[in-house]
């Protein structure tokens, strides 16, 4: 009785084992063989059971080390984005790695980079993941690719109809992604599921990237509780946030709809001014903690020259600056009514009136209810309130182009020349639990913010937010015949809607060597299948 029962569990276990291998990632990329320089294109499918509305895709190499990534919004379970390789890339094999913060589990796919300016090595031999874990996928040979020919001349028209059976139609989940690019003979990528540590306390990122990290107290490098950290977006309008730090000292903001790269300042400090702190920014993890081996394999002589004709076809594009994508503006954010400190009482403009040389003089014959004084060398600043009928005691709330700062010497030089416009809040103002004893935003006629100092409690940065979409660049409808036409990618699209006949065209470009039409999907049970059909250009 007590071996049936055990049999029946490990049935069990076997049958929610290969359910939770369905539902991974499928991740994919144009090609399996690229030049470092060159654009990466990629379709990520997500778990139907994924909470994240982010996911990420990092490209990291043999040891483990991300070198690059993109952060891409799911839309019905699904994202495509693309990767820019860097010019630095050393030639060897490198893993596109897609995850999410909370989910322990992620599919990786190996792709072989090119120096442009090195080339494959001379050795015969190259290092490929031998990991066994494959992501298994299901043939749908019942797809029916009517209209591609074998064989295609140099820049000829190709007009091809797709027929997805009704069986297939009615299980398939959401679009499909379908491809045209040239294969590297001698060369085929492999991907696979591999597992990381377990992950706990992780935020959801819903609606945009979550950046995170540490406050530690610089003296004794221990974290910092109650430590306020401040989170500026400069805009128009600035963006603000603030997180208490608690025991742990962690903090973290969640960045909704923000596209593309964005000025961010960080800023922690103690509100008693006792401590300095030290803000430590967190990294996404890598595969170091549970990275695949690696085994030699031999470099085939099919693939060393595709390889090179890959990299002069780089090269030249690269001269000629031909653009493979073009980069779609991103959804309109909403614009605020107001900056989040209010509705400023006084708006002075101070480049309007005589030309004043320092901060002291425009506050003395420009700014109503303001004063700035220097006692000792040491600057001060306060805001007079109607309310009290006297100047607070604290200082205000100082922006500096949206910036929060308390350091007053980045204002003090400033000149009526240099200043836009500063805008002047005589009432405290409240924004969730801070109270701001007026406040006093000066916004430069040149918005930077080269005088604030990066420091170990103020950090500025670019960072990657979400990608924003793209769209591939098709040929010039009248490209001269002596223009070269270097496209690998006939066709890319990522998020094609599933219909029983889809008629699809592209051009094939000045290229000649071997490619493949690819679809794939995922069905309502959360397995991936695909169709390929290949063909030649000479």
């Amino acid at each position: 009785m007590k071996r049936r029962l055990l049999i029946i569990l490990l049935l069990f276990i076997a049958l929610i084992s290969k359910a939770q291998d369905k539902e991974c990632f499928g991740l994919y990329s144009d090609r399996d063989l690229y030049a470092s320089g060159e654009t990466l294109l990629l379709k990520v499918f997500v778990p139907v059971n994924e909470l994240s509305g982010i996911v990420h895709i990092d490209l990291i190499n043999s040891r483990g080390k991300i070198i690059t990534g993109i952060s891409k919004k799911i839309i019905n379970h699904q994202a495509d984005g693309f990767i820019d390789l860097p010019d630095s890339l050393s030639t060897g094999c490198y893993l596109l790695s897609s995850s999410t913060k909370i989910n322990s589990r992620i599919t990786v796919k190996e792709v072989y980079i090119c120096n442009r300016f090195t080339g494959f090595p001379e050795s015969n031999s190259l290092l490929r993941s031998s990991e066994k874990s494959l992501l298994v996928e299901k043939p749908w040979n019942e797809i029916q690719i009517n209209g591609l020919d074998q064989v295609y001349k140099t820049r000829a028209n190709a007009n091809l109809t797709i027929h997805l059976p009704s069986e297939l139609l009615t299980q398939i989940k959401e679009n499909l992604y379908v491809s045209v690019a040239e294969i590297a003979p001698g060369y085929n990528s492999q991907t696979f599921i591999k597992s990381t540590k377990p992950k706990t306390n992780q935020n959801v990122e819903k609606e945009g990237i979550i950046l995170e990290g540490v406050v530690k107290d610089m003296k004794t490098g221990e974290p910092f509780k109650n430590g306020i950290v401040y989170l500026s977006v400069p805009d128009t309008f600035p963006r603000f946030k603030y997180y208490i730090t608690g025991s742990d000292g962690s903090f973290n903001f969640q960045l909704e709809n923000y596209f593309g790269k964005i000025p961010i300042v960080i800023q922690a400090f103690d509100r008693e001014e006792k401590r300095l702190l030290k803000i430590i920014l967190s990294r996404r993890d890598s595969l170091t903690s549970s990275l695949t081996a690696f085994a030699n394999w031999t470099i085939t002589p099919e693939l060393r020259k595709n390889a090179e004709d890959n990299i002069a076809a780089v090269n030249f594009r690269r001269i000629f600056n031909r653009q493979e994508l073009t980069v779609l503006p991103p959804p309109i954010k909403k614009t605020d009514a107001y900056p989040f400190y209010g509705i400023p009482n006084e708006v002075v403009y101070p480049n309007l009136f005589i030309d004043l040389p320092n901060f002291t003089e425009i506050s003395r014959e420009l700014l109503p209810g303001v004063k700035f004084r220097a006692y000792n060398r040491i600057p001060t600043l306060q805001v007079f309130s109607p309310a009290l009928h006297n100047f607070f005691n604290e200082q205000p709330l100082i922006l500096l182009n949206g910036i929060p700062t308390r350091d007053l010497s980045v204002i003090k030089d400033l000149g009526s020349k240099e200043i836009g416009r500063i805008e002047i809040s005589h009432s405290k103002r409240y924004y969730g639990n801070l109270i701001f004893p007026g406040v006093v935003a000066i916004y430069k006629l040149k918005a930077d913010d080269t005088q604030l100092t990066e420091s170990v409690d103020l950090i500025k940065l670019k960072l990657d937010a979400i990608q924003p979409e793209v769209i591939l660049n098709t040929p010039i409808e009248h490209q001269q015949l002596n223009e070269m036409d270097l496209r690998k990618v006939l066709l890319w699209k990522p998020t094609l809607t599933p219909e029983q006949t889809i008629k699809l065209d592209f051009e094939t470009s000045d290229i000649r060597g071997n490619f493949k039409l690819v679809i794939h999907g995922k069905t309502n049970d959360g397995s991936i299948f695909y169709k390929e059909q290949f063909f030649e250009v000479n």
